[in-house]
């Protein structure tokens, strides 16, 4: 906080000539001092980080009061006049921030713009989200760079909960989607460290035997469970996504499966052209039979169950049917598949 500037009393003066010169001194001092402080060069150090917590509804004049009382800026008319220049005085977003005492306007009003919160809070995880994409919210929610939270998703010095897993290069998969209660100290390691609890906690209860008895690891369930997790929109066919993927596998047919290009571009649009089908990557299912590597996001714990549990049919194909809700259709006949196909426009 910003100490109390000095204040110039006015007493009446003693009938005393030595007196009153002490007190002309002393008025003097005071105006020096006063001066000096607001010079700055009476300010205290500015050191350190303060945390501010901005309210919904809370206006740039007062976001700039409480700046100046934590001892971040100087002028409230500074910061305002600044916000008001570049346009952005009604785009400051709600959150809670850190700042360094003394850091620049132009960098405190981009993190208020942006909505670059410290790590502190609630964080939602997307179900479907892959690594690349949590790094991304983390980044653009609280204070956790997207670099780092990337460099922290690694195996290395890990134990992972599932078997088969021996080989992954990173941890996606294993970045459970939930609401995440963030303290002010929370880091990217620490993020994900809980992310790596909830996942353990969540899918602990699971049939993971069933995985052997299909005759995969368990890290190749998880796998499954990430192709299902992008590819069924309506829960119900979950479970009969998961069939097409294992009926395929075992008749040794490509799983032809978009997401795996999706994710081998790096990018989840709608659309795909020739030469994204035709990328090189093992995680290209178009191109390359049996699954790919690992999996190619993080799935929820129902698709991770459905993966475990298919349904008992034996279809191998399905299209999406165009409309609001996601569904698909699924058959055995590769005739159907193509009526199904031009009648959907796909």
């Amino acid at each position: 906080m910003i100490m109390p500037r000095p204040r110039l009393h006015s007493r009446k003066p003693i009938p005393t000539r030595g007196c009153a010169r002490f007190a002309g001194i002393a008025v003097v001092m005071a105006a020096i001092a006063s001066f000096l402080w607001l010079s700055g060069c009476g300010s205290p150090p500015r050191t350190g980080e303060v945390t501010i917590r901005v309210t919904p509804g809370t206006t740039t004049a007062e976001i700039a009061r409480m700046l100046v009382d934590e001892n971040v800026i100087d002028s409230e008319r500074d910061f305002t006049g600044r916000a008001n220049e570049d346009g952005i005085d009604q785009k400051l977003k709600a959150g809670t921030y850190r700042f360094e005492r003394g850091e620049s306007i132009d960098s405190i009003l981009n993190k208020l713009e942006q909505g670059l919160q410290a790590p502190e809070g609630m964080l939602t995880v997307p179900e479907g989200f892959s690594l690349d994409d949590i790094a991304s919210l983390v980044a653009t929610k609280t204070a956790i760079t997207r670099d780092a939270y990337i460099a922290a998703a690694t195996p290395q010095g890990r134990t992972l909960p599932l078997g088969g897993a021996t080989d992954a290069t990173d941890l996606e998969g294993f970045l459970f989607p939930s609401t995440y209660n963030l303290d002010p100290g929370t880091d990217a390691a620490s993020l994900i460290a809980e992310q790596l609890d909830s996942f353990k906690s969540e899918t602990a209860s699971l049939d993971w035997e069933s995985a052997k008895k299909m005759g995969l690891t368990e890290y190749q369930v998880l796998t499954v469970a990430s192709m299902v997790e992008r590819e069924a929109k309506v829960p119900e066919e979950r479970p009969l996504v998961a069939a097409v993927i294992y009926n395929r596998l075992n008749m040794g047919m490509k799983l032809e499966i978009d997401a795996t290009v999706q994710y081998a571009i790096g990018s989840w649009k709608r659309d795909l052209t020739v030469d994204d089908l035709a990328t090189p990557s093992p995680y290209n299912t178009r191109l390359y039979a049996g699954l790919p590597p690992g999996p190619i996001c993080n799935p929820g714990i129902e698709s991770i169950k459905a993966a475990l549990h298919p349904a008992q049919v034996d279809y191998i194909y399905y299209v999406a049917t165009g409309d609001d809700a996601g569904h698909h259709i699924f058959t055995s006949s590769y005739d159907e598949f193509l009526k199904a196909s031009a009648a959907s426009g796909n």
